[in-house]
C-alpha cells in the first residue's frame, strides 16, 4: 500500500488512478467534517468535492516533500468559510426579495423580479414532499406557530421544526440563483 506522499507524488504526475486513491482514503473524514459544519448531506458532498477539485487541478505545484495531512482540512475550512460567506449573502437577498413592499423606492425591474421570485416560490413549494408543503404553508402563509400547526396536523412540535427546517434548506438551494 501506498503511502500519502508517494500518491502526491503520483498525483502530480497526473496519474488518476493514485487521485482516487487518495480521495478513497480521504473523503470520509473530510465529509463528516464538512456535515458538521453545515447540517447539510448534499452541502457537505460538493465541499468535499470542491477539495478533491482544487487538488487536481493545482496537482502540478503539489510538493510531495512539503505535503502532510492537514493540508485538505486546511483546504476544505477555506471551503466552509466561503460557503457560510456566500449562503449568509444568498439569505439576506431572498429575504430582501421576500419581504419586497411596492413602494416608490423600488424600480419597476424590482417589482417584475419579485413577482417571478414570487412564482418561482410557489412553484417549488408545490414540489415539496406533501407533508413539509402543508407545514410550510400553514407556517409561512396563515402564519400559524409551531404550535398550532402540530395541534392541526396531528404531529409533534420537533417534527413541524424539522419539516420546516428542511423546506427552507430545500428552498435556498433551489432558490440560489436569487
Amino acid at each position: 500500500m501506498l503511502s500519502e506522499v508517494e500518491l502526491i507524488t503520483l498525483i502530480k504526475a497526473g496519474d488518476i488512478n493514485a487521485f482516487d486513491e487518495f480521495y478513497k482514503r480521504n473523503w470520509r473524514p473530510l465529509y463528516h467534517t464538512a456535515y458538521r459544519s453545515t447540517g447539510s448531506s448534499d452541502d457537505a458532498k460538493d465541499l468535499v468535492q470542491t477539495v478533491f477539485i482544487n487538488l487536481w487541478n493545482c496537482r502540478y505545484s503539489l510538493q510531495p516533500d512539503r505535503y502532510n495531512g492537514s493540508y485538505l482540512f486546511r483546504s476544505l475550512k477555506n471551503s466552509i468559510i466561503n460557503f457560510h460567506k456566500k449562503d449568509s449573502v444568498r439569505k439576506r437577498g431572498m429575504d430582501n426579495l421576500l419581504y419586497l413592499e411596492d413602494d416608490d423606492q423600488y424600480t419597476q425591474e424590482d417589482s417584475l423580479i419579485a413577482k417571478e421570485l414570487s412564482v418561482t416560490i410557489e412553484g417549488e413549494i408545490r414540489e415539496l414532499p406533501k407533508k413539509m408543503q402543508e407545514v410550510f404553508i400553514l407556517s409561512r402563509q396563515q402564519n400559524l406557530s409551531v404550535n398550532e400547526i402540530s395541534e392541526t396536523l396531528n404531529i409533534t412540535p420537533r417534527t413541524v421544526k424539522n419539516q420546516l427546517s428542511n423546506a427552507l434548506k430545500i428552498l435556498r438551494t433551489k432558490l440560489g440563483m436569487f
